[in-house]
């Protein structure tokens, strides 16, 4: 296994005077440590990239994903040869290859009236994972490592623990690891609440379902990509969209298309009558039975896309969480650990905008990275940053962007299961952009 000691310097950059060579642990293997693995091979920093996964299909199929307002500086990080190959990841290469781009629409359930369309913005739809295959290419990931404990040997580096008794030795180790980060809940060791995630009065059952052409049609004339909608009624909440088409699925049927399905609900009392608050059910049949109760009442093609989901299908209760980082939260080892992605800022998908902050996390982390290592051709000693100063600068703009990001989505979340609070304010059905203020 790699350590700081052995990695060689790439690409023309040289370790300063008196430091360790550079070498990053990447602890977690979704997009967004993906992202920061390849934007490192292509700067030629040396790394190494853990994952406590045993495969790449140990969670199972992914569902989708938006790149939108990030989307420039997701190109900007990646190798040509991954850029070259995005297409291959579209849910829809036909309609991306025509420019189309979805319309984003918001539906009153019941009257199947159009009430809000999403302002457009440049963006692409992809396959989750599709594209975390392709992030895959030419990396060498560290299968079933799943970190225990986090030390630093000495004043320049830091070391990785892992529960099968192997460690790794680096100069920055980086949690990429999700939404219930251990590597968040290592920084925080010293005050374990502080680390937890706020959950949110909703719950979400979700599934994929392969739909014949007779059935995806009607929700493709609405949106060739995704839409979402209400009830104004029960404030019951769906999201749809394609996963592929018959241009790029290889299933045994072609003339089909995989759909993503989600609804949610607010967790309380009252609820559709009930006493009580609506948990999930605990069997997969019972949880189609509830699906398929929630609609009572809609409009079509709303009403039969739910009602038409097979008893096979796999039905997934998805919990509501987020994080808010703050100044100074987590201990970053003097700037040898920091958190990007989930484990740092954890959000709901209510404004697709978890991943699309991933990305510029990775973007700014990579810029003060840069600034700790002298290039031979433009930068003396006396520039270098050192690597603390370089982490917390980094640190201090995702949070000062991140957290207004997070209490936005989480508002957008709760929005979405009050109908009445929906107007043209809501983050719900707003503009994607980057969030500056809350």
């Amino acid at each position: 296994m790699s350590t700081a000691a052995d990695a060689p310097s790439q690409n023309g950059l040289t370790a300063a005077p008196e430091r360790e060579p550079p070498h990053i642990l990447i602890i977690g293997a979704g997009i967004t440590g993906l992202v920061l693995a390849q934007a490192l091979k292509k700067h030629g920093i040396p790394f190494t990239i853990f994952e406590r996964d045993a495969h790449v299909a140990a969670r199972g199929r992914g569902w989708g994903l938006t790149i939108h307002w990030s989307l420039d500086t997701f190109l900007s990080l990646l190798p040509q040869h991954i850029i070259d190959k995005l297409p291959q990841v579209y849910v829809d290469p036909e309609a991306s290859k025509r420019g189309e781009n979805g319309n984003f629409l918001f539906f009153d359930l019941r009257s199947g009236e159009t009430r809000w369309q999403v302002p457009p913005t440049k963006r692409i739809r992809v396959s989750r994972e599709r594209l975390r295959a392709l992030m895959l290419e030419g990396l060498d990931v560290q299968w079933s490592k799943s970190l225990a404990s986090i030390t630093t040997p000495d004043s320049h580096t830091v070391a990785a623990c892992f529960t099968d008794s192997t460690s790794a030795t680096g100069t920055l180790l980086i949690g990429a690891d999700g939404l219930r980060s251990r590597v968040r809940s290592t920084l925080l060791a010293s005050d374990p609440s502080r680390a937890i995630n706020h959950v949110l009065p909703v719950r979400l059952l979700g599934t994929s379902v392969v739909y014949p052409r007779h059935l995806a049609l009607p929700m493709r004339k609405l949106d060739p990509f995704f839409f979402q909608g209400g009830d104004p009624k029960s404030d019951v909440f769906m999201w749809f969209s394609f996963l592929d088409t018959p241009a790029n699925n290889t299933r045994d049927d072609p003339d089909t298309y995989e759909c993503q399905i989600l609804l949610s609900w607010p967790y309380r009392e009252g609820f559709r009558g009930r006493e009580k608050p609506l948990d999930p059910p605990s069997t997969n049949e019972e949880r189609i039975k509830l699906m398929k109760e929630l609609v009572d009442g809609w409009a079509n093609p709303f009403r039969d896309c739910i009602m038409n989901i097979p008893a096979d299908a796999d039905i997934k209760t998805i919990p509501l969480e987020d994080f808010v980082p703050k100044n100074a939260l987590w201990n970053n080892k003097d700037g040898r650990a920091t958190l990007i992605g989930d484990a740092a800022h954890a959000m709901t998908m209510f404004r697709g905008d978890a991943a699309n902050h991933g990305i510029i996390d990775v973007s700014v982390l990579l810029s003060n990275i840069l600034s700790t290592i002298p290039s031979a051709s433009t930068a003396s000693s006396t520039e270098v940053k050192p690597l603390k100063q370089a982490v917390d600068t980094y640190e201090a703009e995702m949070i000062q962007r991140t957290t207004p990001a997070v209490l936005t989505s989480r508002r957008a979340c709760l929005d979405a299961h009050d109908y009445k609070s929906i107007t043209d304010q809501s983050p719900l059905v707003s503009r994607r952009v980057m969030i500056t203020q809350e």
